[in-house]
């Protein structure tokens, strides 16, 4: 299904409910998606995950 699809079948269904309860919750999680801020690692890190991924990629692992 395209995005157009997707969304004009999600807003039908919307339209179509009288679920109060489902339409709060939809809307809580459409606040939240608006809210959300991309965290931005500090080089330190970055630093840290590039020697993780070196070791997994050695084949340093704890199993």
């Amino acid at each position: 299904m395209k995005t157009a699809e997707l969304k004009n079948h999600i807003i039908k269904r919307v339209l179509d409910t009288e679920d109060k309860d489902l339409l709060a919750y939809l809307n809580s999680l459409l606040e939240k998606n608006d809210d959300a801020e991309i965290y931005k690692l500090n080089s330190f890190e970055k630093q840290v995950i590039n020697e993780s991924l070196a070791d997994y990629e050695k084949g340093n692992t704890i199993s």
